[in-house]
């Protein structure tokens, strides 16, 4: 599994998420972390509206040591077309546009 599809898999799951304890979540990233050679991540889990989880792991590079927080930016490249099509997605599934809409409406 690739690190990209982890990702997915963490912001996309959140329903699974949110089932689990904080203790567990940072278990399961601690383990992905170590698995796929990850500096570092900053988790949200947003269920019905509401933060239940917000932390951030590790090191915001490895030069520095700076430890990564809830508020770390990172640079996301290619993944934001991801997000985009996920949240087009949810427009559709709720009837605010169609997949033959033009990109003008």
């Amino acid at each position: 599994m690739k690190p990209t599809l982890l990702l997915c898999l963490i912001l996309f799951g959140a329903n699974l998420f949110a089932q689990f304890s904080s203790k567990q979540i940072d278990s399961v990233l601690q383990y992905a972390m170590s698995k796929f050679n990850v500096a570092g991540v900053a988790v949200a889990i947003v269920k019905d509206g509401k933060i239940i989880h917000e932390k951030g792991y590790g090191v915001r590079s490895i030069t520095s040591k700076l430890p990564v927080d809830e508020h770390t930016n990172f640079q996301i490249a290619s993944n934001s077309k991801a997000f985009t099509t996920a949240a087009l997605s949810i427009l559709i599934d709720e009837g605010k546009l169609n997949w033959k809409d033009k990109v003008r409406t």
